[in-house]
């Protein structure tokens, strides 16, 4: 194992070990909060009914996980009625949920409560409805059936104190409210961090694609536990964005595997994946103007849904895509997020079964346990992107340090000529004025003949050190090649040339001391203003080349030499 992966290892079980932590002491603190809220008497009120269908008459032994045996289609009623003593509770509220029926409640003859009869889609949810305080009275629920050929199931009904109305559904389900706000803040933040991150030119699809999934997520998990009705009562509406978050999700989740493992597909594995994402959105169209026009609504495309939803992860899993063993750590990271979530998601459909067909009355299959498989695939997706973005920044961390080296003197790590032309190309393209300051060391030459190039490599060493010093903050400064040196200076910078110039001069006779022969150079000064005859004009910058300018500085420079009565000057 290399020393990277080895971090990596060890990084992934601080991380994982300090959430588990987190996550248990926060589970504690949860369960202390939720047993406040939970009301402390409830009536069950599952035996005694009588189910009327068109005119037929049952009884019910007991309502716990009931199904009507007999589809009904839309239009058609159901009628439950019972004697009901609600003289334990001093405001006593009768909490019941419908799926996709239109009701009605009756006591003692009277309509107390109506819900979904002027809609063709009246959603499904939780009902709250004011009874009077007493002793044996006639309650009576009609259901009306608002979608074609099913079976109607019949909930839970329970009498609770007002005062609890709230607080008692959303306290039994916690988990589920704090993990669905939780995914939403998440995809919120992870969205707007991503677009972020697009400015700085950091990869930001995969960040965008978890945000997506986490706020799609985290509001089918409040739409789906139904607890979004601590805001929002339109039940329709409810279920609606309940069904548009579960057909958009496969969207941004099969983008996120195809950005992960794009260089790794083959060209047809390529055109399947672009096939499944014009399919996911073409379905997510289609099925709503289906909806929403009224022709076939959202459940009734569910089974056809989770079909090809099953046949595109058995083909992720079965082409590699989801997992191989070529992945690289993110990938793998993903993978368990995935497989805990499917398997989150087979022992819900398990619970469900137990609790409808076994009537195992148990509030640990009350609740639904996607929620808690969608916030392990969530953090899964998060580690995997954190993973991810290490490689990247390290990659480019090294790649950085390379390019940076191929502009940088390997003697006295001033930039080379190659970055000297770089900034030539700049200076083209750029208005404004600018300055070259042209050097070149006398007596170089006479150091190697006389004392070897170890001794001329020092003092070139030596005065690229004064020269970056005399320089720094007014100019860059470069050696072009062998004794010659070069400082750009820009044109916020102009004024300051004159002074860098005479520090220059200063620090090479102050280090010259304890050297074979003194540092000495000629230099020449060089501004762009020079050959422009009418001032800064658009027109006359863009015939004047950096190349110009340096050249004349160069002039300059070996004019300075010419005259220098030193013997330096000659070598």
């Amino acid at each position: 194992m290399t020393e990277p992966e080895r971090i990596h290892k060890q990084y992934l079980w601080v991380t994982s070990a300090s959430a588990a932590v987190l996550l248990l002491l926060f589970v504690f603190f949860l369960i202390a909060v939720c047993s406040n809220g939970v009301a402390p008497q409830n009536v069950r009120l599952d035996k005694g009914w009588t189910v009327t269908y068109k005119g037929e008459k049952t009884g019910v032994g007991s309502l716990v996980n009931y199904t009507f045996p007999k589809k009904l289609m839309r239009g058609d009623s159901l009628i439950l009625e019972n004697r009901i003593s609600a003289n334990q509770l001093a405001h006593p509220i009768f909490r019941f949920r419908t799926v996709h029926s239109a009701v009605e409640v009756f006591e003692n003859g009277k309509s107390v409560y109506e819900y979904g009869g002027n809609r063709d889609f009246p959603g499904c949810g939780y009902h709250h409805v004011h009874l009077s305080h007493g002793e044996n009275q006639k309650l009576k629920l009609v259901l009306v059936n608002k979608i074609d050929n099913r079976k109607i199931t019949i909930s839970k009904y329970e009498l609770f104190s007002e005062e609890y109305a709230v607080s008692d559904y959303s306290s039994r389900h916690i988990f589920a409210l704090v993990i669905g706000i939780f995914l939403i803040l998440f995809g919120v933040l992870a969205v707007l961090v991503g677009a972020v991150m697009r400015i700085y030119g950091v990869n930001y699809f995969r960040l965008l694609m978890i945000g997506f999934l986490s706020f799609t997520f985290g509001t089918w998990t409040m739409c789906y536990t139904k607890l979004i009705q601590i805001v929002s009562y339109n039940l329709t509406l409810n279920t609606t964005l309940e069904y548009i978050c579960l057909y958009f999700s496969p969207i941004p989740f099969t983008l996120l595997l195809w950005n992960m493992q794009r260089t790794r597909l083959s060209q047809s594995k390529t055109w399947v994946m672009k096939f499944l994402v014009a399919y996911e959105v073409a379905y997510l169209a289609v099925s709503s103007v289906l909806h929403f026009t009224g022709l076939l609504f959202y459940p009734q495309m569910l089974v056809f849904f989770h079909a090809v939803v099953f046949a595109g992860l058995v083909y992720f899993v079965y082409s590699g895509i989801l997992y191989n063993k070529k992945m690289d750590e993110s990938g793998k990271i993903l993978s368990r997020g995935v497989l805990f979530f499917v398997v989150m998601v087979v022992a819900d459909m398990l619970r469900y079964n137990f609790a409808r067909h076994l009537a195992i009355d148990n509030p640990l299959l009350e609740s639904s346990w996607i929620p808690l498989g969608t916030l392990g695939f969530v953090f899964s997706l998060v580690q995997s992107y954190v993973v991810y973005l290490v490689y990247i920044l390290e990659d480019r961390a090294e790649k950085g340090a390379l390019a940076t080296m191929a502009y940088l003197d390997a003697l006295t790590g001033l930039f080379n000529r190659a970055k000297c032309q770089q900034i030539f190309d700049i200076l083209d393209k750029s208005f404004g004025d600018y300055a070259f300051v042209s050097v070149d060391m006398n007596g170089l030459k006479m150091v190697n003949d006389k004392y070897g190039h170890n001794e001329g490599d020092k003092l070139i060493k030596i005065f690229a050190g004064l020269f970056k010093e005399a320089f720094a903050g007014v100019g860059t400064a470069i050696r072009v090649g062998g004794d010659e040196f070069l400082a750009i200076v820009r044109s916020e910078h102009v004024a300051d040339v004159n002074d860098a110039v005479k520090k220059m001069v200063d620090l090479q006779k102050e280090r010259s001391e304890d050297l074979p022969i003194p540092l000495e150079v000629a230099y020449g000064v060089a501004f762009k203003h020079e050959f422009l005859k009418n001032g800064f004009s658009m027109a006359e910058e863009t015939h004047i080349d950096a190349e110009k300018v340096y050249h004349l500085s160069d002039e300059r420079m070996y004019a300075m030499k010419a005259k220098m009565k030193s013997k330096l000057a000659r070598f």
